[in-house]
Parts: structure tokens; sequence; C-alpha cells
């Protein structure tokens, strides 16, 4: 497994111990330039971050429970709660309306892949794990 984050590698440490995670250097991996995230063609503009419909429609699925999003909002808050002490900017500026996603790879071949269409709009966890051990098994 790995992440992939926008950022410099001295802010993923802070975060880290901000988040009381463990071996995280091992798996986390800083992308200040946004190469990864150019090279796979990520969405990155403030209409997909703030302004697309589908943002309201993410955080009403997080807040209701909708989709696979089994705690909903008691998933939102202790995220929320984590934060609060925490303001970790981008190194650029244009870096702060960058969409993530998800992805599965075997070798040079995607074997899954999820682009946020926006703010919110990301694949609940349980379910990309689910896909991780169905490709291992493949």
């Amino acid at each position: 497994m790995a992440v992939v984050s926008i950022g410099v590698s001295e802010k993923a440490q802070a975060l880290l111990k901000h988040l009381d995670i463990q071996n995280g250097n091992e798996w986390l991996f800083c992308d200040p330039d946004n190469i990864v995230y150019e090279a796979l063609d990520m969405n990155n503009s403030v209409a997909s971050t703030f302004f697309s419909p589908e943002t309201p429609y993410a955080f009403r699925d997080r807040i209701f429970g909708l989709n696979g999003r089994k705690d909903g909002l008691q998933d939102l808050f202790n995220v929320l709660s984590k934060w609060k002490d925490a303001a970790y900017v981008p190194p650029k500026q244009e870096q702060a309306f960058q969409q993530g996603g998800a992805f599965i790879f075997r070798g040079i071949d995607t074997v899954y892949a999820h682009y946020d269409a926006s703010a919110g709009a990301h694949i609940p966890v349980d379910d990309l794990v689910r896909l991780a051990l169905e490709a291992k098994e493949k």
C-alpha cells in the first residue's frame, strides 16, 4: 500500500505525529510538485472542489450514511475533530483545489481507478480494501 499526498515531507511527518499514526513514513509519500496527480489527470479546480453539484451530494451521503458510508456523520465528526489543531497549507496555491482518488495497480496495469469528482466524494475505505483484496486473489 502507498498513499501519495500533495505537500512536503516535513509537513507529512508533522501530520503523522499529530494524528498519532505509527510507521506512516513507510507508506506515505509526498508529491510537492503534483507529478503523480498530473500524470493521473486528477481533478483540480475551484469548480470541481466547491461548485460541483457532486459536493453537496457527497456530504449528504456521508451525513446520512448512504452509499456504503456506514458511520456517516460520526465518521465526519471524527475526521474534523482531528483537524481542529492542524493547519497544513499546500506548497503551491493551486494545490488547494486538488482532488484525489484511489487506485489499485498490479505492476504497470491499473486494476481499479476512482477519481474524486469533488470535495468529499471519496470511495469508502471498506470498498477500497475489498477491491484490493479481490485484486490480490486474482
